[in-house]
């Protein structure tokens, strides 16, 4: 692909992503449908690197979209996430039929099970079971703790030495192998978040005037 083409492309791809943004925020976060196709988008533009036309990083590409249109840079991120963790169980057409508020119910179960159960799946897909039930159904087939969240971004992207690395892979080693044991069984990014939260309660354990 010749350097102009590939701007070209790059170029109609984030101008797809912006009217597709602005589309949603007009609608003022009370659609459920249209987020899978922009979750698609942005999987291209992060996949053919199309950011690189006008950015450093992937994640400054979105927060320039995030200050554009008054979003936050970390729900178009979770919106990305979902889509890539979950197109290889459903298509888009199934994601947008879901909606996002289920999709990412979904995302998270794929977290903690890796393999969804095709009940959990046929429920997702299934207009008449509502978010509030589907939350029940994860939790009911795969044990899985049915408790209210939403997503949070750490903005946690930096540059180390070899010998940093080698610190924050021996920190995050340990904090896998104390009690409790972070399971091996769920994807990494809930390990990651077991890893995160054992830190915080380490670190306030041992800074409580803090």
């Amino acid at each position: 692909m010749s350097d102009l083409k590939h701007i070209d492309e790059a170029a109609d791809v984030l101008q797809k992503v912006n009217t597709q943004v602005e589309m949603l925020a007009s609608a003022e976060n009370k659609l459920e449908r249209g987020y899978a196709y922009l979750g698609y988008l942005l999987l291209e533009v992060y996949e053919m690197q199309y950011w690189r036309i006008k950015f450093e990083s992937f994640r400054a590409y979105l927060q320039s979209v995030a200050d554009e249109y008054h979003r936050s840079a970390g729900r178009l991120h979770q919106y990305f996430l979902t889509v890539r963790d979950l197109s290889d169980t459903f298509n888009r057409n199934q994601l947008e039929t879901m909606g996002i508020t289920k999709a990412i119910q979904i995302r998270g179960a794929k977290d903690y099970a890796i393999v969804l159960p095709p009940n959990i799946c046929d429920a997702a897909l299934d207009p008449n079971v509502t978010v509030q039930e589907l939350r029940k159904i994860i939790a009911a087939v795969l044990k899985f703790p049915d408790e209210e969240g939403e997503w949070m971004d750490l903005d946690f992207e930096f540059m180390v030495s070899p010998e940093e690395r080698a610190t924050l892979e021996a920190a995050i080693e340990a904090a896998k192998h104390c009690d409790p044991v972070t399971k091996s069984t769920i994807s990494k990014s809930a390990q990651m978040k077991d890893v995160a939260m054992k830190w915080a309660m380490e670190f306030l354990g041992g800074n409580p005037s803090e």
